[in-house]
């Protein structure tokens, strides 16, 4: 590096910005609507349908909670 480009550098750093503070902001973006079907049960379980394409992996799992829960309230008695 030659004499002037020493000099113009040295002199470009004097001239930076120099970060004297940093803060941290939580900032929320409101997201679009989307339409969904919310099925809930009796005990509070909720389940989110996003769309059509989730209905019939939803009705799978309506069937075997059901399943399920009738196996439990069977084994209480």
């Amino acid at each position: 590096m030659n004499p002037r480009s020493k000099a113009r550098a040295a002199g470009s750093r004097a001239r930076r910005a120099v970060c004297e503070e940093v803060r941290f902001a939580e900032v929320e973006f409101e997201r679009p609507p989307k339409p969904g079907l919310v099925v809930e049960f009796s005990d509070g379980l909720k389940l989110l349908v996003e769309d059509a394409g989730a209905v019939d992996l939803a009705a799978e799992f309506i069937a075997a909670f059901r399943v399920h829960e009738r196996r439990q309230e069977g084994g209480r008695r």
